[in-house]
């Protein structure tokens, strides 16, 4: 988690950018430990790498939850089928021709 906050803030260039990246995937990195709440809150509105270090230093060593590795990560469902407009694709070569003007012309 740490190396990923690391690298966050290397490719943003910014660490206050990088740790707001940085929360939305704590849920993901915890989820089957056991970790206590003040812990897992404070790490969701983490500010620093300095501040991450330090909530990570107060976590207990673990096994893997290995029924939580094995399952799938992110969103599950199945998204709606792809559906395009009634002769969307009957001339490919409609647009082929539009100039960078006409395209940001707006209309």
């Amino acid at each position: 988690m740490l190396r990923h906050g690391q690298l966050l803030v290397e490719y943003f260039e910014n660490e206050d950018r990088a740790m707001r990246d940085i929360r939305k995937h704590m849920a993901w990195y915890l989820k089957g430990f056991s970790v206590a709440r003040e812990i897992r809150s404070s790490l969701g509105m983490v500010i620093s790498i300095s501040q991450m270090a330090q909530l990570l230093s107060l976590l207990e060593n673990q096994p893997y939850p290995q029924a939580v590795g094995d399952g799938p990560r992110g969103r599950t469902s199945h998204g709606r089928a792809v559906s395009l407009p009634a002769g969307w694709l009957d001339d490919p070569d409609e647009f082929a021709n539009i100039s960078i003007d006409d395209a940001i012309s707006g209309g």
